[in-house]
């Protein structure tokens, strides 16, 4: 017992630091559509196997939209391969729009507007057998019927696994261009923690802070988890996010905030002959 609770005020220490961190330097310095941000770091989230299997996942998509004035044509892949040292991503998207523009005389049929070309790569790979990673990324959008047809970020970094597999903390930098715009720097932070106060009692915890000299963005999300039979699970979740702009072109800085709490049951349902 007395280890135990030296155990958890260790532990409560690290993650008060966490806290204390991500509200201090929200002060001193956000960043794109959600989106984005999410396919930088769901990728992190994937831990690695903890013996020698491999698994592979492959999904391929296709779709068509029609009304009467336009149509759209859609293309979706996805490759994973997760491994005791390797987690691999690639996703490929394309899709092409076409509208009537116009009307009478010079009415056009089928005009192409948009023709879409999106790639990324991910990659988390374990350095030997220490528990050290790297983290790397990179995706490319390119539509040359866009104003801005071509839009590429690059992200690598280096994380550690602290606690037995408990706990991920990566930090890396990202470079971000887009056409006919100057290119900027990123900070990206991410952290991952699954950590068991007591035997039905499990913390998990996931948070992110991308910075840059414009804007800082961060989210934090705490789930408590209460197993209360080996079928069912109660669980508190509590979202946090903020997003903050500085002063830009006489406007005045942004700083959003939102906050939500979720109450609910998880039922393991167990697997099927």
């Amino acid at each position: 017992m007395f280890f135990l609770k030296i155990n958890c005020l260790k532990f409560a220490k690290i993650n008060l630091l966490i806290i204390w961190f991500f509200f201090y330097i929200s002060d001193a310095l956000a960043v794109e559509s959600r989106s984005k941000r999410e396919a930088i770091i769901t990728p992190r989230s994937k831990k690695f196997y903890k013996s020698n299997r491999a698994k592979q996942y492959l999904s391929l998509t296709g779709g068509y939209a029609s009304d009467s004035s336009s149509n759209s044509q859609t293309l979706d892949s996805r490759y994973l391969f997760q491994s005791y040292r390797f987690i691999h991503e690639l996703n490929f998207d394309y899709e092409m729009d076409q509208k009537n523009v116009g009307s009478g005389k010079k009415k056009r049929f089928n005009v192409k507007t948009a023709q879409a070309f999106d790639f990324s790569m991910a990659n988390k790979i374990r350095l030997f057998s220490s528990q050290f990673y790297n983290v790397l990324y990179h995706r490319l959008l390119y539509d040359e019927l866009s104003s801005y047809y071509y839009d590429h970020r690059t992200a690598g970094g280096l994380g550690y696994i602290f606690f037995k597999d408990k706990w991920e903390l990566d930090a890396s930098v990202s470079n971000y261009v887009i056409k006919d715009m100057p290119s900027r720097v990123d900070f990206i932070v991410s952290s991952r923690l699954n950590y068991k106060l007591f035997d039905n009692l499990t913390l998990n915890q996931r948070s992110y802070l991308f910075l840059d000299k414009m804007s800082v963005d961060y989210e934090l999300r705490t789930s408590l988890i209460y197993r209360l039979n080996q079928k069912m699970s109660f669980e508190v979740r509590h979202n946090f996010e903020k997003r903050r702009y500085r002063d830009v072109k006489n406007k005045p800085a942004i700083n959003d905030v939102s906050r939500a709490i979720t109450i609910g049951l998880v039922f393991d349902l167990g697997g099927m002959d």
